[in-house]
């Protein structure tokens, strides 16, 4: 039986990336800092106690491994250094420390479509086009990618993700909290093109990738069905009952309230997952890129349209009680 070390297998898209390993047969060592709270990782999966900071813990716990998907991440800081402490420092330790103890294992690097950028002049990007990120937390993915590169030596991939949801997904539960109270904002007139990426058809990609060290050295894009904001919000809003009301807002009210929230967040010492550093990519005219070739290469695509996918989402958000069911029953 082959065995996989996952780094964040506790956090949202890991724990779909755990079940797709182990329905496959392989067993998954997931590296968790706190083994009394183990998160969204399903059962089956072996808990080892660890740390990113801590060489001694990585070396121990990626020992035989034949695969790595690093998955752990900041998605949220007060500033780009807090960003790569996490995203560069912690993706070279586990780089470094696999070179020592796994050399020959595919290491798979959860990157993000932020990384590389928007798109240029409406055309998808092209994992051949030199990265251009706007945020902080886009320059830190591409730092940590950067970091793979440097300091692991044997067969490594980074996959860049466009907007990955489904159950368990705290990102989309904001848009829906927002509905639930009645309002639906759209941002900036709703044209800003993105693509949507079940978190179940992300982790079947991730997945195929571990088994082709044939991809070693690519930097490849997956992503899913290209949606406009506004139709997005709009289709949140129809799934509650009465349907939510659509709002318009600038995208200067969105900049100002940007940064309210990062003074907020200076003021407290908490970083939001909605700041000004966040606001940079909202802003963006479309986040597009192309995947046809990584795709093609695997022999995998997409299987859950958005629509369908948002719908299950949401029943799940309703059945674990993370949205009141009175508005949502009938989705």
């Amino acid at each position: 039986m082959s065995t996989l070390f996952l780094s964040g297998g506790t956090g949202f898209v890991g724990s779909h990336v755990a079940r797709e390993f182990l329905a496959r047969g392989w067993q998954v060592r997931a590296l968790v800092r706190r083994p009394d709270r183990p998160g969204r990782l399903p059962a089956g999966a072996e808990i080892v106690p660890g740390d990113l900071d801590l060489p001694g813990d990585l070396r121990q716990a990626l020992r035989g491994a034949a695969a790595i998907v690093h998955c752990a991440g900041a998605t949220r800081a007060l500033g780009l250094d807090e960003f790569r402490r996490v995203n560069v420092g912690g993706t070279e330790a586990v780089a470094r420390a696999a070179s020592e103890a796994c050399p020959e294992a595919m290491f798979v690097h959860v990157s993000s479509q932020a990384a590389a950028g928007p798109s240029r002049r409406g055309a998808p990007v092209l994992e051949s086009d030199p990265p251009t990120p706007v945020s902080w937390y886009g320059r830190s993915k591409l730092e940590g990618e950067l970091a793979v590169a440097n300091h692991y030596r044997g067969p490594w991939c980074v996959v860049r993700p466009s907007v990955v949801y489904g159950a368990g997904d705290p990102g989309l539960l904001s848009m829906f909290a927002i509905v639930a109270r009645g309002v639906a904002p759209i941002v900036g007139g709703g044209r800003r093109r993105v693509q949507l990426l079940a978190a179940p058809d992300l982790a079947r990609m991730l997945y195929a990738v571990a088994e082709r060290p044939d991809l070693h050295g690519r930097r490849v894009f997956a992503a899913g069905d290209i949606v406009s904001i506004g139709d997005l919000v709009r289709e949140v809003a129809a799934l509650r009952t009465p349907r939510a009301r659509t709002v318009a807002v600038p995208g200067p009210v969105v900049r100002i309230l940007g940064l309210l929230a990062s003074f907020r967040g200076a003021l407290t010492g908490t970083a939001s997952a909605f700041n000004r550093d966040k606001v940079r990519d909202m802003l963006q005219a479309d986040w597009l890129c192309d995947s046809a070739r990584l795709f093609s290469d695997l022999g995998v695509a997409p299987a859950i349209g958005w629509r369908r996918g948002i719908r299950d989402t949401c029943r799940w958000y309703v059945r674990e009680r993370w949205l009141p069911s009175g508005h949502f029953a009938h989705t």
